[in-house]
C-alpha cells in the first residue's frame, strides 16, 4: 500500500470545496474509488479514515462517508507577492482567479512591497485564516529569513506551501513553480548569434535565485556557443537597486550603457522592466545598435521599444498552480520559454 492512500486522501481532500459549492456532502462509494484510483478497497479505507482523522468527513456506519460540517480549512487560497500591482502581476493575478474559482478556491492577494515584516504578517494571517493552501513569492531566497519559524507553523497545521518562481529552502517537500529558464537563456544567446552578435553582455538580480540561475546558465551558453566571456561584461544588481530604477534613478543603467558601448553589440536583461529602461537609456545616447533581449514578454517588450523577450504561454504557469494547489504530492515541470522576436528600434 505504501503511501498510495496518502495521495488519494490529498486527492480527496482539494475536491471538498468544489463539493460543497455544488451541495455534495456524500463521496463516492468505496467501490467507486477503488475503480477511480485503480486501487483495493483497503488503501481506500486507509485515505478516507486519514481524512476522518483529520476532521475532515464523517464515516457513517452503512450509509458512506460525508463531508463534515465542522470542516476546518476554507475555500481560500492566498497569494503573496511583493507588489500584486506592479509589473506583470496585475495581468497574472486577473487571470488566475478565474482558473482557481474553477476548482472552489477564491484567491486572496497579499502584498509584501519587499518588507519582511509584512512578510511576517502576511504568514501571521495565513496561520490564523487556514486558507487551502499558500503561493509565496519569496522576497529573496538566498538570504537568511527570520521567518522560518511563520513558515513551519504554515506546514505544521498541513496547509501546502507552493513557491512561484523561487523557493525558500522550508518546508522541503514544498511544490515551487519554476520556468526553464536553462533552455530560455540558450534561445536568446543562439538568437543572438544567429544575428551576428559576438560580444554579449548580461545584467541579472543577484539576491534572486532566478538570477544567479539566469548567470550561470548564460556563462555556460556562450562557452557552449564558442563565444567569449568577459567578466566586465556581467551586470548584478539587488531588489533595492530595482526600487531606485522604478523611482527614476538612473545610475545602474548609466553605468552599463557607459561600459558596453564599446565592449559589447548585444546584452541579456534579467526582465523587460530592466531591458526597457536600459533602451531608453541607450537611444538617449544614440546607441540603437546595441541589441537588448530580456524576459517575461511583458508590455514592456510590446512597446515602441519592441524588446526581443521570452514569455511562456499563460496556460501552462496557470495550470501548474492550479496542479499545485489541487493536487497534493504533485511534481510541476519547468515552464517552457518561448521566445518573441521583434524588429529592434
Amino acid at each position: 500500500m505504501s503511501g498510495r492512500y496518502k495521495t488519494i486522501a490529498y486527492e480527496l481532500e482539494s475536491k471538498l470545496g468544489q463539493m460543497r459549492l455544488e451541495g455534495k456532502m456524500r463521496l463516492p462509494s468505496e467501490d467507486e474509488l477503488c475503480q477511480r484510483y485503480s486501487c483495493s478497497r483497503q488503501t481506500v479505507r486507509s485515505a478516507l479514515d486519514l481524512m476522518a482523522g483529520k476532521g475532515l468527513i464523517v464515516k457513517r456506519k452503512g450509509s458512506g462517508s460525508y463531508i463534515s460540517e465542522k470542516i476546518t480549512k476554507s475555500n481560500k487560497v492566498f497569494l503573496i507577492v511583493e507588489d500584486e500591482d506592479e509589473y506583470t502581476n496585475p495581468d497574472f493575478i486577473s487571470s488566475l482567479k478565474p482558473e482557481i474559482k474553477k476548482h472552489g478556491y477564491d484567491l486572496i492577494c497579499i502584498s509584501t512591497e519587499g518588507s519582511y515584516d509584512k512578510e511576517r504578517d502576511a504568514f501571521s494571517r495565513v496561520i490564523s485564516e487556514d486558507p487551502s493552501a499558500v503561493i509565496i513569492e519569496p522576497i529573496s531566497d538566498v538570504i537568511p529569513n527570520h521567518n522560518r519559524p511563520l513558515i513551519e507553523a504554515i506546514d505544521n497545521k498541513d496547509i501546502p506551501v507552493i513557491y512561484l518562481y523561487s523557493a525558500y529552502p522550508y518546508p522541503k517537500e514544498a511544490v515551487c513553480i519554476k520556468e526553464d529558464d536553462k533552455g530560455g537563456i540558450r534561445a536568446l544567446v543562439s538568437y543572438l548569434k544567429d544575428k551576428g552578435h559576438t560580444d554579449i553582455a548580461c545584467a541579472f538580480r543577484i539576491d534572486d535565485s532566478r538570477g544567479l540561475t539566469r548567470y550561470k546558465n548564460f556563462v555556460d551558453s556562450l562557452h557552449e556557443n564558442g563565444l567569449h566571456f568577459k567578466q566586465q561584461r556581467a551586470f548584478f544588481f539587488t531588489s533595492k537597486e530595482r526600487k531606485a530604477m522604478l523611482t527614476g534613478d538612473e545610475e545602474f543603467l548609466l553605468k552599463i550603457a557607459h561600459e558596453i558601448r564599446q565592449d559589447a553589440s548585444a546584452i541579456v536583461c534579467h526582465n523587460d522592466e530592466l531591458a526597457f529602461r536600459l533602451q531608453e537609456i541607450l537611444k538617449r545616447e544614440r546607441r540603437s545598435d546595441i541589441e537588448v533581449v530580456s524576459f517575461d514578454n511583458s508590455y514592456y517588450a510590446a512597446s515602441s521599444s519592441r524588446i526581443t523577450s521570452l514569455g511562456h504561454k499563460r496556460h501552462d504557469i496557470l495550470k501548474a498552480i492550479t496542479d499545485a494547489v489541487c493536487k497534493r504530492g504533485y511534481i510541476p515541470s519547468p515552464v517552457k520559454w518561448h521566445i518573441h522576436i521583434r524588429n529592434s528600434y
